[in-house]
């Protein structure tokens, strides 16, 4: 089961990478960019999971509060774009 979530992962950050790269506008690129942090958050709890060692849970709770407080100042910039 391990190696079946890893690969699903691995295959979500391929497509995070490309809409990375082939993100036509800023919001497309940072969502590619807030996704690969959840892909990478994931990578993480699995490894923790297969292992049985919990020592960088603390460490995915701060990245996702970290990505978080990001992705809601990058919206707020991007929203005073408009104006």
């Amino acid at each position: 089961m391990i190696t079946v979530a890893s690969v699903l992962l691995l295959c979500a950050a391929a497509c995070f990478g490309y809409r990375l790269l082939a993100g036509p506008s800023l919001a497309d690129r940072v969502l590619a960019v807030d996704g690969l942090l959840v892909v990478g958050m994931g990578g993480v709890a699995t490894h923790a999971v297969a292992t049985g060692i919990g020592a960088y849970i603390p460490a995915v709770v701060v990245a996702a509060l970290i990505g978080f407080i990001s992705t809601s100042v990058i919206a707020r910039f991007i929203e005073g774009r408009g104006r």
